[in-house]
């Protein structure tokens, strides 16, 4: 079997370019697939290109116009997706904030362009994801720069591949006035979502005790529907079509963190996979004691609030729903200036990890139909964008770092590992990067770290010596910080 491998471009110097010149490269490289350059600077086009040449890709005809770096992954006639991390459009705080928790669009061109070398005029693309359920999406795409790139594609591109921007949402919602919401968009499950079916090999089964069943819940939906995608042997994820359809899977995750499960990378980037995110158990109703991991023990007089979320999301749309919606994120706003230990926004929440680990397994192993048999259906490969990384309360509120980070990863989980390291997080205090790796079944980790081929800067390195390489530690969300420092 072949090594996984990672390549990491490290220059703090790097910036986004914005999006007057479509995100093309200012320099002609030989491979370059099309005739329009930039007039202004675009290093990100240059990192992305140095970090597949750093992996050594297709080494024998670097520097030619022959140069096809994702060739050894992407065949002719193949069906695409890119997967990106447009989490939320931008409501507050400056570009650089904002940059913080999205992918920036010059990765995704720059990236795009080496997937349609692979592809040799023949075959298919799509790009977006599946943000929160009140992200509205023309904000995004024009924010992140998204909707430029798809712009350049329709001008610059060919009908014999096209690339298209996708909202993978099928439950969409628009906030109306404080309190209020109304839904958008929401179709039937089987409309453009596939429902996978992990059964006893998902992570949640080991939830299931002989006294009682979890009470699973995501936060902002009805968690009745929640509860009838999971029992015990049952777990069901609806997945997009457009993603069981690719042939391979490109992530582009945002390097930040998460008040859930410690990191958004690739890993917990998969939810991005999901059509109806009412299927998702992100944590389980009430305290430890009581078989709960929304909050620790010493918060259960949070229990009010939990069951007032429960009624907000089951009422019909009305005055009552509309009051008891706006007492609620009051109540949450002042409980927050105390504790952000709230819907599982701590380190004690056991059920998020499993869910995100479930759906990277789904988005390798589940054919077109939904049907798992224990062979991987599609290759999944990682470049993770933390030009500009985030810290603190990620994902929706990370505070800005310029790093100049760039890491391609043909394994997810040894793309996140790394990650791990690059923001000063040992890999062994995440149990979603932790647990992959002793997984049996729909296997999608190495054996071990140290099989792993890793270059920084083109300098060879063990996944181990990473910390070598990287003086920084994130800060991580409130609840996380809180553990690491007593």
């Amino acid at each position: 079997m072949k090594r996984p491998l990672v390549s990491i471009v490290l220059d703090d110097t790097l910036q986004y370019p914005n999006g007057d010149e479509w995100f093309s490269p200012d320099h002609p490289f030989p491979e370059y697939p099309f005739k329009h350059l930039s007039k202004q600077k675009n290093p990100v086009y240059a990192a992305v290109r140095s970090c597949l040449a750093g992996a050594e890709l297709d080494q024998g005809n670097f520097g030619s116009p022959e140069w096809n770096p994702l060739g050894a992954y992407i065949s002719p006639g193949q069906n695409v997706f890119v997967l990106c991390n447009f989490v939320q459009h931008r409501w507050k705080g400056g570009m650089d904030a904002f940059h913080a928790k999205c992918t920036h669009a010059s990765v995704i061109r720059a990236l795009i362009d080496y997937i349609l070398i692979a592809l040799k005029d023949r075959g298919k693309v799509h790009f977006g994801n599946a943000p929160i359920q009140s992200c509205e999406w023309e904000k995004v795409v024009q924010d992140t720069g998204a909707a430029r790139v798809a712009e350049f594609y329709r001008q610059f591109g060919t009908s014999r591949v096209p690339v298209a921007l996708t909202d993978l949402r099928q439950h969409i919602i628009r906030h109306r006035i404080i309190g209020s919401f109304e839904p958008r968009l929401h179709r039937s499950d089987t409309e453009m979502c596939v429902e996978v079916d992990l059964g006893q090999h998902s992570l949640l089964e080991d939830l299931y005790q002989s006294d009682g069943e979890p009470e699973f819940r995501v936060l902002d939906y009805d968690h009745r529907r929640t509860q009838r995608c999971h029992g015990r042997g049952r777990h069901l994820y609806l997945i997009h079509r457009h993603i069981l359809d690719a042939d391979v899977l490109v992530s582009i995750p945002k390097l930040k963190t998460h008040e859930k499960v410690g990191m958004t990378c690739g890993i917990k980037g998969c939810v991005g996979a999901v059509g109806h995110k009412d299927c998702l158990a992100h944590h389980r109703r009430g305290s430890p004691r009581s078989g709960g991991d929304e909050y620790p023990d010493s918060l259960s007089f949070l229990a009010p609030i939990s069951r007032l979320h429960d009624l907000v999301y089951t009422l019909p749309t009305g005055s009552i729903q509309w009051s008891l919606h706006l007492m609620h994120q009051w109540c949450r706003k002042i409980v927050r200036r105390f504790t952000g230990a709230l819907s599982g926004s701590w380190p004690g929440n056991d059920t998020c990890w499993r869910m995100a680990l479930d759906l990277a397994r789904i988005v390798e192993y589940a054919s077109r139909d939904g049907h798992l048999d224990g062979k991987r259906k599609r290759v999944h490969l990682c470049l993770t964008d933390g030009i500009v990384a985030g810290e603190g309360n990620g994902p929706l509120s990370p505070r800005p770092v310029r790093l100049g980070y760039i890491n391609f990863a043909d394994n997810v989980v040894a793309g996140d590992y790394a990650n791990c390291i690059a923001m000063g997080i040992p890999p062994s205090n995440l149990p979603m990067v932790r647990e992959a790796f002793r997984l049996n079944v729909y296997r999608i980790a190495p054996n071990s770290p140290s099989d792993v081929i890793c270059r920084v800067n083109e300098r060879r390195l063990n996944l181990d010596e990473l910390s070598q390489v990287f003086g920084r530690k994130f800060r991580l969300p409130r609840e996380w910080e809180k553990r690491r420092c007593s």
